[in-house]
């Protein structure tokens, strides 16, 4: 393609963007200037002189499930909305598809039509991000996160990513070289060496959802290639300024028919690729503890899960700590989140003698929400997000001397 070719096609797909998110806009902003009419008079103008805006890397990939925008990035694309500001479009194809930017917001001088603005957009975009699909093989999130996070402004959102992180295009390639078992601080000082961090992410918060969700021909990760996984881009990140938040929803179903090809990433097995020296994370969101409770919601699941660590557990040289940690969920005090964290490690301690771990191999603890890996619980518009509080209910085992946070 010529270099003239190239320009025309970045314009085409921004033009299609603005123009997939403005034409149902249009429609609504008639019915809402009817509505405003008998409502009031004079309404306020939308305010625009806070835009915050956000980058989002999505679009469906071979090898993971097809894209649904969960109800916590649903919460991250409207308080953009409510700003008046804009959203980025990248796909993580193999070679990375910026697909341009339009705003979620309104000009609208009165606050009714402002309002039914920012609401039509928000399901707009939401159709579109669901539509979009890879355009070449393989996938490229560090190149995708890069681009999405460009031009932002002074105040940004975040960036939003939603997809299995499974990158299979240099210089972050899982499928080749046993990089899922990587220490993460050499991945970043390799990346660092060779100027290949992302620059634009400094003070910037990455919000991901669907983290080692895995579908078609890539096995599902295990928890400790699941965990090394989180570990890696939350020190990629970490180590370009920005902040990694991993939302709540995993992703699940199929792959998207007809899709440029990606390359499997290898998944060893557990009982020969755990690596003690590191802890090794369990999130809530799949052990399934009912809220508030030590009880699991589905005792066969969570047994199924355990199941899988048990054999390398009784292989360890040591004893493994279970370490439970809390959300904070706007409490005062850690009483009772230490507490219920303490529970919560005696009752995975107490599945995994179940499975035949001797009981002498197991200790527990309980932090709470006071430990090094807490996330701040509060959106992008400063309130309070269960979605964000649910980061920080964990189980985590770790061997004598590994600090909970590696």
């Amino acid at each position: 393609m010529t270099a003239a070719r190239g320009v025309s096609a970045r314009r085409s797909r921004a033009r299609s963007l603005r123009t997939a998110v403005a034409v149902v806009a249009v429609l609504a902003a008639g019915v809402g200037l009817a509505a405003c009419t008998s409502a009031t008079a004079a309404g306020q103008a939308c305010d625009q002189s806070n835009k915050r805006n956000l980058g989002v890397v999505a679009g469906s990939t071979a090898n993971a499930p097809a894209i649904t925008v969960p109800a916590s990035a649903t919460a991250q694309l409207k308080a953009v909305g409510a700003t008046n500001g804009s959203v980025t479009v990248v796909v993580p194809s193999g070679t990375p598809q910026t697909m341009g930017t339009t705003s979620l917001g309104s000009t609208a001088q009165d606050a009714i039509v402002c309002q039914n603005d920012q609401r039509t957009k928000l399901t707009q975009i939401g159709a579109y991000l669901a539509g979009l699909k890879a355009a070449t093989p393989e996938v490229d999130f560090l190149g995708a996160i890069g681009q999405a996070a460009r031009d932002l402004g002074d105040h940004p959102m975040g960036v939003l990513v939603i997809g299995s992180g499974l990158q299979t295009a240099d210089p972050l390639n899982f499928a080749g070289s046993g990089l899922l078992y990587a220490d993460p601080a050499q991945v970043v000082s390799d990346l660092r060496s060779r100027n290949l961090l992302p620059t634009d992410l400094k003070g910037v918060t990455v919000y991901w959802s669907g983290l080692g969700d895995t579908a078609g021909a890539q096995q599902p990760l295990t928890v400790p290639a699941r965990s090394n996984l989180a570990a890696i881009w939350t020190a990629v990140v970490k180590a370009a300024g920005g902040t990694l938040s991993l939302l709540p929803e995993p992703a699940s179903g199929p792959a998207a028919a007809g899709l440029p090809a990606v390359t499997p990433v290898p998944v060893e097995a557990v009982a020969t690729k755990t690596d003690w020296s590191h802890p090794v994370v369990i999130r809530n969101s799949d052990l399934h503890f009912v809220k508030d409770t030590a009880t699991f919601s589905d005792p066969s699941a969570a047994q199924q899960l355990l199941s899988t660590l048990a054999p390398s557990i009784e292989q360890s040289s040591g004893v493994i700590t279970i370490t439970g940690t809390a959300s904070k969920d706007q409490a005062t005090n850690n009483t009772a989140d230490t507490a219920l964290s303490l529970r919560r490690a005696n009752a995975v301690k107490a599945a995994l003698v179940a499975l035949g771990v001797p009981e002498a191999k197991l200790a527990t603890a309980g932090v709470g929400f006071q430990w090094c890996g807490w996330q701040s619980e509060t959106d992008a518009s400063g309130s309070y997000s269960d979605a964000l509080a649910e980061q920080n209910r964990s189980v985590i085992l770790t061997s004598a001397g590994v600090p909970l946070c590696g």
